[in-house]
């Protein structure tokens, strides 16, 4: 077990290496998924088809079909300016570009599309730049502020895992309990790395409001209609997501469809395709280390008190650090607590921390996809976005407990 486990230290602990030779993030990530499965004795056959499984898991695939049509959607967005419009018509709206840059990516963020903020970063890094700041600043806002609908909507992917796992769970108490962690986050967040820069206000305020307001609603319709075709029509999100390229098309590329066609080929990235290899590829390992599986079992029996605190955001953290997946720990220890003798409040606020030091290694991984899309497109690097990253840590570590020991107060 400990072997694995320093397995995994070892061969994330050589990435910066791999980033000074200049590799991508796609080769990086596929040669720390070799490195990682040479050390920890995987066998070449399982390695294989770790590999392989990128491409023949269907629910990977999709992943990346959209990921590369968000791409696309970008590409267009910017070709045929929509994306200065939708900023223009927020700036009618709302003269407050503080506003704006901590509203726009927790609106985007309601589309539930792996790699959404690869469309949220062009808005935050256009308004930031024009306050003044530096790239990895405008990189930890757009990923700070985007993930709200991921604690607060009964759609989102990690709040319906728990409720698979776990049924018996009370939903809007589990919704209810994390909004007092989004509440301290995003003001903590806004206090970090807002606050201290000057408001730019608008002077493109416009007295017709309604008038600004549907033109955003034309302006944004690629992007909300996605959900709008997933959600309320049922349709697979890839296919809602090639929908909205549709719509593009009708509403500004039909003057000239060659070159609508043109910049939605060039938008399509290898770069972008290649790293999404590369995670699956290193999620794909790390679940095929069945000690270290094992290994969490073992600590998390042989644990009480406090220590069953630790052990579980240990645990968090390690399978959200090295999968790059919120839904991976979430899979792993919550059926461990469904298993001890609590009464539903009580298992209720454990899942509450469980979900919180989830999404904290998820957040913080070096796998996260929109991190690895934000910094891609800001160009400003891993390294200073961990360094502004080391401000908010600790602070988000300290209200997990804090909160957890209140709601124990309280409802316990």
């Amino acid at each position: 077990m400990i072997r694995q486990f320093r397995d995994i230290a070892v061969a994330f602990s050589l990435m910066p290496f791999w980033t000074k030779k200049k590799l991508g993030f796609g080769p990086m990530l596929i040669i720390t998924g070799v490195i990682l499965s040479l050390l920890a004795g995987v066998t070449p056959m399982t390695m294989v088809n770790n590999f392989i499984s990128v491409f023949t898991t269907p629910s990977t695939l999709k992943t990346i079909i959209i990921v590369v049509i968000v791409g696309m959607l970008g590409a267009l967005m910017k070709h045929y300016g929509i994306l200065d419009k939708i900023v223009d018509s927020l700036k009618e709206l709302i003269s407050s570009q503080k506003a704006i840059i901590t509203v726009l990516p927790a609106v985007i963020g309601l589309l539930s599309v792996p790699g959404g903020a690869s469309l949220s970063i062009p808005f935050v890094d256009k308004i930031g730049e024009d306050m003044g700041m530096t790239g990895e600043i405008r990189s930890v806002i757009n990923l700070s502020f985007r993930h709200i609908a991921m604690f607060l909507l009964p759609t989102s992917t990690s709040i319906i895992m728990v409720t698979t796992v776990l049924p018996d769970v009370n939903l809007y108490g589990l919704i209810a309990m994390n909004l007092g962690f989004v509440i301290l986050m995003q003001l903590t967040s806004y206090l970090l790395y807002i606050r201290k820069y000057p408001d730019v206000r608008s002077d493109k305020t416009s007295a017709n409001k309604l008038a600004s307001f549907k033109n955003l609603l034309v302006y944004l319709s690629p992007i909300y209609m996605v959900v709008v075709f997933n959600g309320v029509f049922g349709i697979e999100m890839y296919i809602s997501a090639i929908l909205s390229l549709v719509i593009i098309l009708i509403l500004w590329g039909l003057r000239d469809v060659k070159d609508y066609a043109v910049t939605a080929y060039k938008g399509i990235s290898t770069s972008t395709f290649t790293m999404l290899v590369g995670v699956y590829f290193v999620q794909n390992t790390i679940k095929s280390l069945d000690q270290v599986m094992d290994g969490f079992v073992t600590l998390f029996n042989n644990a009480s008190g406090f220590s069953v605190l630790l052990v579980i955001a240990f645990a968090a953290v390690l399978f959200g650090l090295t999968t790059g997946l919120s839904m991976v720990p979430l899979g792993i220890i919550l059926p461990l607590v469904n298993n001890l003798p609590l009464t539903a409040n009580v298992k209720l606020i454990y899942c509450f921390f469980i979900y919180i030091w989830s999404f904290l290694g998820y957040f913080f991984s070096p796998l996260h996809m929109c991190q690895l899309l934000t910094v891609k497109h800001v160009g400003c690097g891993n390294g200073p976005v961990y360094r502004e990253y080391s401000k908010l840590i600790p602070c988000l570590a300290v209200y997990s407990f804090v909160l957890f020991y209140l709601y124990m107060f309280i409802f316990a």
